[in-house]
């Protein structure tokens, strides 16, 4: 009987970073680390430090538990991105209106 290959911690952060469009290169720049050390991980050559897979699963959109048991509570790329988006906000109040608008467009508020 054929055994269906189990994901590795590495082969998840690659998925998560390649459905959001980013390159090792973008994903190091993140993490102020090297692409070296990025590629490193998605080969499952070095541990990834704890500290470092929260901060992954922050930047990548999903949850520590996917990353390191493939649990599949996954955001969705467009959630990640409008996440992305709004944290990037520099204006609190800009980003306090933009919220209440997806409240709005949620129907959690009429």
């Amino acid at each position: 009987m054929e055994r269906k290959m189990e994901k590795t911690i590495g082969m998840r952060i690659k998925e998560c970073r390649t459905k959001l469009g980013m390159t090792q290169e973008e994903l190091a720049s993140l993490l102020c680390t090297k692409k070296l050390t990025v590629s490193a991980y998605e080969l499952d050559k070095i541990d990834v430090k704890v500290s470092i897979i929260k901060e992954m699963a922050q930047i990548l959109g999903t949850t520590v538990g996917y990353l390191v048991d493939g649990d599949e509570n996954v955001l969705s790329s467009d959630i990640v991105q409008m996440v992305l988006l709004l944290q990037g906000m520099r204006n609190e109040e800009l980003r306090k209106v933009a919220v209440e608008q997806v409240k709005v467009l949620a129907g959690l508020i009429k």
